[in-house]
């Protein structure tokens, strides 16, 4: 597919690197909030001991920062202490956001560029196909698979994307995590993949039934066809009512089916964010 994208490689280098940008930068922010706010608003603070040799560990890291935190404390104050932990938060929430706007920019160049190629590709094979081949194919089948199939590489091109961005995301917030607690974080590693369990079968259903409506809606299109097509033919022969059954069957059908999927994709949000504050509760209790 990624020979429908002009300059993939590049292209695939700054998400990359967009991607890892973002994510150290929302990392880092969370990391380092809660130290921050434990020194600033807790009267007595017992001063750490900075390891004498350099360690590759975050225990090393958070000893290196609070000391030099209480530095900038004791020289300037706790109100403009304060003011330099805001505009900090600020700062590394603008430059993570501004990192996953391009990140994702750079996506949406790689999806439009492969949609639009692959539809004039289509186009250049089929008009070059011999005639009989269309007396064969129904019309609304070649028409679907020219607008919604395509589509459908569209969502592949994002999800494929969405699959190079998660992994990075995700080592580097568990590696944050490690760095703070490794108890806590095995436990969290136990209890997240149950909750996605749940919801990877639903998005599994999800995929079935899309592929059930894109079907539905090509024989849609083309008993349209056929019947604008034919409307003499369908007049004179008195073949509207046997029409209007084979339309209020397809599109009962679709309807049908389009139901099904809002219903678990509405369901999704909610479930999702309730096995999260469950998966919360859990890791809470435990590390409590």
């Amino acid at each position: 597919m990624l020979q429908y994208a002009p300059g993939a490689g590049s292209r695939f280098v700054k998400f990359i690197l967009f991607s890892v940008l973002s994510s150290v930068f929302s990392a880092t922010y969370l990391g380092l909030l809660m130290p921050m706010m434990n020194i600033l608003f807790k009267q007595d603070v017992i001063v750490p001991t900075l390891p004498a040799k350099f360690e590759f560990s975050g225990h090393y890291f958070k000893a290196w920062f609070q000391v030099n935190f209480l530095q900038i404390l004791e020289k300037n104050g706790y109100v403009t202490t304060l003011l330099y932990v805001c505009v900090g938060i600020v700062v590394f929430v603008f430059l993570a956001n501004l990192f996953k706007y391009m990140e994702r920019m750079v996506a949406s160049r790689v999806k439009v560029d492969v949609v639009r190629n692959i539809r004039v590709d289509i186009f250049k094979h089929v008009s070059l196909l011999h005639i009989g081949y269309f007396n064969d194919q129904r019309k609304g089948d070649l028409i679907s698979r020219f607008t919604n199939d395509v589509s459908e590489m569209e969502n592949t091109v994002v999800n494929g994307f969405k699959a190079i961005r998660e992994p990075i995301t995700l080592m580097i917030f568990i590696f944050l995590l490690f760095s703070i607690s490794v108890k806590l974080s095995l436990f969290t590693l136990i209890i997240l993949p149950l909750a996605g369990g749940v919801i990877a079968s639903i998005i599994k259903r999800l995929k079935q039934r899309a592929v059930q409506s894109q079907e539905a809606m090509g024989r849609i299109v083309n008993i349209l066809d056929e019947a604008f097509s034919g409307m003499r033919v369908i007049n004179a022969f008195n073949a509207r009512n046997f029409l209007m059954r084979k339309i209020e069957n397809e599109t009962t059908f679709h309807r049908k089916v389009n139901l099904s999927i809002s219903r678990r994709n509405e369901l999704s949000s909610p479930l999702s964010e309730f096995l999260g504050i469950v998966a919360v509760a859990a890791i809470l209790f435990y590390g409590g």
